[in-house]
């Protein structure tokens, strides 16, 4: 039985029956892989053709990240990494969905990838298996059962510590399990959760059948299933190709492509066009009037604009935007959000109280009778 990583090692089960007993005599003896055993000849030369075959393909760039990437196993079952975020942003993007939970787990690399060309075999190393996708319809009391399962073993290194998108929460570590999610501050896109609403969650086939402790995703009903979803490798490539076409690096001829921004970004804009403030960094500022011209704040530097309307007032262009976000995402350089948050005394009340002012803004007060206009 294959046990350990990248076959490393092997377990020996030994089954012995005693006729007076209905119950096996179980013994588990470790083996592990090393020289000590040699290869089969025969074995090797029919491997030979395929390795030849893979090992052409393993150096095929497939992007260029511009700043490195945490895969360490101290970082990415721990904490929020920004390795972990992109994956995540990916899977959110392929599959539409509100938010997406992926175990820690699942990313093997264990390094840190330095910036510059990333190539197939950095992303075997990250996602060596195939790990079929689907998305869930969950409930906000079922998505805080998650959550808290993916938090109950800090800091233990275990597989289950979650990457996220599309969402963010905040943890007591100190706290017994089960207890020690902060209700309050989980977000799904830019609104607090409520337990009777559902959501779209995207997450592995692995994590929906229960493993890893996230028993309470069993009975989620399927909205897409896997053979509809992509799978995670797939989906990671797929991106790689859509930044090629959206650059115009590529020969191929269809404008169709996996989108590179995320449905909750899209989201935000649309609201932030109207005229709502969002939380956290936004993907796109207000213009500001400044000496007589409107000025726009992309986070990259004040662009100047042509003016559209009159002086003051905030001027957005809804394509120009998009445009925006989607060249954001060619660029490659995940960073660290705040999706993941360790909370102490301190950090709890900022959270609390830029909670409560956002809850308050959004409240319209009303006019009285008398100041009503006729």
């Amino acid at each position: 039985v294959k046990s350990g990583t990248d076959f490393n090692n092997f377990s020996k089960i030994t089954l012995r029956y005693d006729p007076g007993s209905n119950t096996p005599d179980v013994t588990i003896e470790e083996i592990k892989v090393d020289e000590m055993f040699d290869p089969d000849p025969e074995m090797s030369d029919q491997l030979q053709q395929y390795v030849s075959l893979v090992e052409g393909k393993m150096d095929e760039v497939l992007g260029e990240f511009t700043v490195e990437l945490d895969g360490r196993f101290e970082s990415i079952r721990t904490s929020e990494t920004n390795l972990g975020n992109w994956v995540c942003d990916v899977i959110l993007a392929a599959t539409s969905a509100d938010c997406v939970i992926l175990n820690s787990g699942t990313l093997r690399s264990d390094k840190v990838h330095s910036p510059g060309p990333f190539t197939m075999r950095d992303l075997m190393s990250i996602v060596p298996i195939t790990d079929p996708l689907v998305v869930l319809e969950v409930t906000g009391e079922q998505l805080l059962a998650a959550l808290e399962n993916a938090v109950c073993a800090y800091p233990k290194l275990e597989g289950r510590f979650p990457q996220i998108a599309g969402m963010s929460f905040a943890f007591y570590p100190d706290r017994a399990p089960g207890s020690r999610v902060e209700r309050r501050l989980v977000k799904v896109g830019d609104e607090y959760v409520r337990e009777d609403t559902t959501y779209h969650l995207a997450t592995k086939v692995y994590l929906h059948q229960g493993s890893d402790g996230y028993v309470m995703l069993r009975d989620a009903k399927v909205r897409v299933d896997d053979e509809n979803c992509p799978e995670l490798g797939l989906a990671i490539q797929n991106h790689f190709n859509a930044i090629k076409m959206r650059l115009g690096k590529t020969k191929r001829p269809t404008k169709h492509r996996q989108s590179l921004v995320t449905l909750s970004r899209r989201h935000s804009l649309v609201k932030m066009l109207d005229g709502e403030e969002l939380d956290g960094p936004t993907p796109l500022r207000k213009s500001v009037s400044s000496a007589g011209s409107d000025i726009r704040d992309t986070g990259h530097g004040v662009d100047p604009m042509s003016k559209h309307g009159s002086e003051g007032k905030a001027h957005f262009c809804r394509r120009a935007s998009l445009d925006q976000l989607e060249a954001e995402s060619c660029q490659l350089a995940p960073r660290i959000e705040r999706r993941i948050v360790v909370l102490n005394d301190k950090i709890l009340a900022e959270m609390l109280d830029r909670k409560s002012r956002e809850v308050s803004d959004l409240i319209i007060p009303e006019e009285s009778e008398s100041t009503s206009p006729l």
